[in-house]
């Protein structure tokens, strides 16, 4: 399935740059009509991958976060060449930031393809 909509943000790997992606992720998600419990669970999961990779030292150079906007969900891919989601969550305190992201999104996968270390989904929940 092709998404309606790519928005990518290529940040530099340090700290400072982590709010720019929680608001780009904020404003595309409330355009896509989440709700603000929604988005705020989609800016912790950001938050928690990013300083991971941050923390790990793992992109020396920049973190590429492509954010793909289908009619009901959203899914988020973070792109580095050459590294290992083991990388990431190796220690304990990696995992707990990993089962925060799972408990969070509706879907999370790692090591995927074409270098995306790590993509999540979170689905758009209309009322009824």
């Amino acid at each position: 399935m092709k998404p309606l909509d790519t928005v990518s943000v290529l940040i530099p790997s340090k700290a400072e740059y982590v709010s720019i992606v929680r608001l780009t992720a904020s404003g595309i998600a409330n355009r896509m009509g989440f709700d603000i419990d929604e988005i705020e669970d989609i800016k912790v999961s950001i938050s928690e991958a990013i300083n991971r990779m941050i923390d790990k030292g793992i992109s020396s150079d920049s973190i590429r976060i492509d954010f793909h906007l289908y009619g009901d969900f959203i899914r988020i891919d973070f792109r580095l060449s050459g590294s290992s989601t083991r990388d990431i969550f190796e220690s304990e305190e990696d995992g707990f930031a990993f089962e925060i992201i799972r408990a969070l999104m509706d879907e999370v996968n790692l090591d995927t393809d074409d270098h995306v270390l790590l993509s999540m989904t979170k689905k758009l929940e209309r009322a009824v």
